[in-house]
């Protein structure tokens, strides 16, 4: 029998030696953050595939230095090394990118080859060259359909993350199976995680006009918007995934954000983007079953959400005042399932409190920069390290905006409403309010509030007792 560790390895890179196809990733984050080079980009298709490849690698699309490898892989890949086998890296990915992979591994490969020239070296055009290459035979390390037609001209096999069709198809092609390498599909938490349920809490705003118009026994009403939440939280987490793919480069080198689900590749591109446009249209299917103005305004937070992603982060002041009107939005769009008239003093009270919120955020950011020594401009936000005394001064002051427009939807709606046999217990939300939001900004200023601010409250203990506190004085107030 064939000793085919003798034999030289061929490692293949995409979906192989890497968790993910870098073709893949970098033509995602293009299109989502640059979308003119996106653009140009499958406008070179036209010229074929290796083209397309080549122009992502040409304006650094291709994840070079963040791809995520496969621990275990390369781990024996250096056993095989160190046995004096040589192994060569062979890739449909352009040359720069092959070479780029190689030099992240030191002197891992015997050499690296990827595609140049126009041809796209995959399928048949990988196996005559390594026919050609390697005509005393090799092993060839793959993982899918595509590399069946490599593994017929191999002398041994070896699978990576192949599906069970693939592996068996392997398998019956006759070359022995040095070694399969089975993949890890992602859990159901993992799904989980990525459309980041735990950020559906901030729909619950849609609630809100529904507890000031007492309508809270109103079955009808309640099962309306617990279908409108669903809908919203669905459209949600399909904007959270695309802003994730556009974010893919950046997370990888985040400390915490690189344990994502595509940050770490536990879940493909390919299939969060299939994923995300599911779940995106459901909810949009959904909503138009609800009501045609929700629609409408789900459309206006998907637009802004995704303008917000691409573009508007980066601009100082605008970036916040946005978040603030994607809040608002949210109490806007339970009026409407509800059939209510929405109160001004309501919905700028809401521009204001959350524009101050997502302005401690970005405080917090400042504030931590400033400890680390930077200077300048902060990666990926539109401020500066000396803008700490202005996000300071312009958080605070909206927050204080805020309750004086709280008291004012006090006067002006509440009390007038007759809602309250005791309407005067309704003073008492301000003083809290405002008692919570120094709460926040104190955090903020010491650099000590790491989570969006909604997030950070529900699991914050003194927020959750102002929150109950808060609760008793409209109980009382009811009463």
């Amino acid at each position: 029998m064939i000793d085919v560790t003798k034999f030289p390895l061929i490692v293949d890179l995409d979906g192989t030696l890497a968790k993910v196809d870098g073709l893949i990733d970098g033509a995602a984050t293009i299109a989502i953050r640059r979308p003119l080079s996106a653009f140009a980009a499958f406008a070179s298709l036209q010229y074929g595939r290796a083209s397309f490849k080549d122009f992502l690698a040409d304006i650094g699309a291709y994840p070079v230095s963040t791809m995520p490898l496969r621990a275990e892989l390369v781990s024996w890949l250096k056993e095989q090394r160190a046995s004096g086998r040589e192994i060569h890296l062979v890739t449909a990915s352009p040359q720069s990118v092959a070479d780029g992979i190689a030099q992240r591994l030191g002197d891992l490969f015997t050499s690296s080859t990827g595609s140049s020239g126009g041809s796209n070296l995959k399928g048949n055009a990988k196996a005559t060259y390594l026919e050609e290459r390697f005509p005393e035979g090799f092993v060839y390390a793959g993982n899918d359909a595509n590399d069946l037609e490599v593994w017929r001209k191999a002398i041994g096999i070896i699978t990576v993350d192949a599906t069970a069709e693939v592996r068996s198809a392997a398998h019956r092609l006759g070359p022995p199976v040095e070694r399969d390498f089975p993949g890890d599909p992602a859990s159901w938490r993992t799904w989980v995680r990525l459309m980041r349920i735990h950020q559906w809490a901030k729909n619950g705003l849609m609630f809100v006009p529904l507890l000031l118009a007492h309508r809270y026994t109103d079955v009808s009403a309640i099962l309306t918007l617990l279908a409108g939440f669903a809908c919203m939280g669905l459209v949600a987490s399909a904007t959270y995934i695309f802003n994730d793919l556009g974010d893919l480069e950046s997370d990888r080198q985040h400390p915490t954000k690189s344990q994502r689900p595509l940050a770490s590749a536990a879940i493909s591109a390919k299939s969060a983007v299939q994923f995300g446009l599911v779940i995106g249209l459901g909810g949009f299917v959904g909503a138009t079953l609800l009501s045609p103005a929700f629609v409408g305004i789900l459309l206006i937070y998907v637009c802004l959400t995704l303008s917000y992603s691409i573009k508007l982060k980066s601009i100082a002041l605008l970036d916040v005042f946005l978040l603030g009107m994607l809040y608002m939005l949210r109490i806007y769009m339970g009026t409407v399932l509800v059939g209510l008239d929405a109160s001004p003093w309501l919905l700028v009270f809401s521009l204001f409190f959350f524009f101050s919120l997502s302005m401690a955020k970005r405080h917090v950011e400042i504030v931590k920069a400033v400890e680390a020594g930077q200077s300048g401009r902060i990666k990926g936000r539109g401020y500066n390290v000396r803008d700490e005394p202005v996000t300071l001064a312009l958080g605070v002051s909206s927050s204080l905006a805020a309750v004086l427009l709280l008291l004012l939807y006090v006067v002006n709606d509440a009390f007038p409403a007759n809602f309250y046999n005791s309407p005067k217990w309704l003073w008492v939300i301000g003083p809290l309010v405002f008692l919570w939001c120094s709460r926040i900004w104190l955090k903020s200023h010491r650099g000590e509030l790491d989570d969006d601010p909604v997030v950070f409250a529900l699991k914050d203990r003194p927020s959750w007792v102002l929150g109950l506190a808060v609760l008793a004085v409209f109980i009382f107030a009811v009463r």
